[in-house]
């Protein structure tokens, strides 16, 4: 396979995007686009001249693999019928409404040997590279992922919206079972969550605070972490970072990068601290480029179907104990 044969199925706001960076990637060819609004199908063919397909069988006739960029609820079904058509497949995050859905999808290109990637773009954000500095797993996390109000993704809580993307972090750092869940949410502007607070507790000990809010005057996305003798925080937004170790003063380990902040004779320690910048890139471009590689040499994706369901899990899990906190304060 020279080019892989791409299609995007959703032009929307995101769809429109998924569109114009595959468009721009060397190893694959847009070759059609669908929406079930003729107006934004045209309009996305017009932008990037692929062909402008009236009906899903007609796009899915002529592609290799397919971006599925339409709303939650029907992620599950597109895909699905993606994959039984033979066509590998790039699903916005979250994989499916219901972990029983995201097994199944996952089952499903296993056994029809396709690919399955799921749009978690922070696993494709340069300051993801940070978290990979803490020697040994983390004893407590705390993360904020806040942004401005906008009527996009009112559809859904933002435990599903935005949650759920540090959730998909958390997963990938902490390699443990998750033991207890604590969470509670307020709704403001929509019947759902608007913001949400959850504490989740490992079975290795590791304890992670995330907070998730869509009415904040300002963004954050941010981690911090904490694990013996190191702190490490990561904005995901700026994409930079800082990263403390504490050490004794006679340590001979090499800390390149990193400068002595503090020398404390009475307990013979020092803190070397290392500014964290990475150098930037269109992530979404990264995110498909990604995926176009691992179809055509055969290689694992980034984010997994499992990977995606077992943050689609964890997130229902919170929304559950959430929904019924706020359901009892409402009462």
């Amino acid at each position: 396979m020279n080019k892989l044969r791409y299609g995007v199925v959703g032009c929307g706001h995101l769809g429109r995007f998924h569109a114009e960076k595959i468009a721009a990637i060397e190893n694959a060819t847009l070759t059609a686009a669908f929406d079930i609004i003729p107006e934004k199908t045209t309009a996305a063919a017009l932008q990037t001249g692929c062909r402008d397909c009236r009906a899903i069988g007609e796009l899915l006739d002529n592609v290799d693999a397919v971006s599925i960029v339409v709303p939650t609820e029907s992620h599950f079904a597109e895909a699905k019928r993606a994959l039984e058509a033979g066509k590998h497949v790039l699903v916005e995050k979250p994989i499916a409404t219901t972990e029983a859905e995201g097994r199944e999808l996952t089952e499903l290109a296993a056994r029809m040997g396709l690919k399955l990637q799921v749009g978690h773009i922070e696993r494709f954000n340069p300051a993801f590279a940070g978290l990979g500095l803490l020697p040994g797993p983390p004893r407590f996390i705390e993360g904020h992922r806040l942004t401005q109000f906008s009527p996009r993704g009112l559809a859904v809580a933002v435990i599903l919206e935005l949650m759920i993307h540090d959730l998909d972090l958390l997963l990938s750092v902490v390699k443990s079972p998750v033991q207890d869940v604590h969470a509670s949410a307020v709704a403001v502007v929509s019947d759902k969550p608007d913001i949400a607070n959850a504490r989740i507790e490992f079975a290795n000990g590791t304890v992670a605070n995330l907070t998730a809010s869509r009415i904040s005057v300002k963004k954050m996305r941010k981690l911090r972490l904490f694990s013996k003798d190191n702190y490490l925080s990561v904005d995901f937004l700026k994409m930079t970072g800082e990263h403390f170790v504490l050490a004794p003063l006679d340590d001979t380990k090499s800390y390149d990068g990193y400068f002595c902040a503090l020398q404390h004779e009475p307990t013979g320690r020092k803190i070397m601290f290392r500014q964290l910048a990475y150098p930037t890139y269109d992530m979404l471009t990264a995110e498909i480029s990604s995926f176009v590689d691992a179809v055509i040499l055969d290689k694992p994706v980034r984010v997994s179907g499992t990977a995606a369901t077992a943050a689609l899990a964890l997130a229902k899990r919170i929304e559950t104990i959430a929904m019924d906190n706020l359901n009892r304060i409402m009462s």
